[in-house]
C-alpha cells in the first residue's frame, strides 16, 4: 500500500484532484478517528481509487494495491510533491 503525507490542505488537495478530472465517490469519517475526514476519489470510467484523509492536522493519500488503476500511484506522488 502506498501512503504519502501531503503539504496541502484538504481543500487544496481536493481542488487539485478536481482539476485532474477526479470526482468524489464517497465522503465519510475514518473508523475509530472521531473528527476525521476520508474521501474516495475516482476518474469516471476508469479503474482505480485514490483515498484522501485528514485527521488532527495531518493530510495524506493512500492507494491500495488492488485499486491502483493505471493512474492512482502516480497522482499520489504528484500531490505529495506539491506545497
Amino acid at each position: 500500500m502506498l501512503e504519502l503525507d501531503l503539504n496541502l490542505t484538504t481543500e487544496q488537495a481536493l481542488a487539485e484532484c478536481q482539476r485532474r478530472g477526479l470526482i468524489i465517490e464517497s465522503e465519510r469519517e475514518l473508523a475509530g478517528r472521531a473528527g476525521s475526514k476520508h474521501w474516495h476519489l475516482r476518474i469516471p470510467g476508469r479503474a482505480g481509487t485514490l483515498e484522501l484523509n485528514e485527521w488532527q492536522g495531518r493530510v495524506w493519500v493512500k492507494v491500495h494495491p488492488m485499486r491502483e488503476g493505471d493512474w492512482a500511484p502516480e497522482l499520489a506522488r504528484e500531490l505529495s510533491e506539491l506545497s
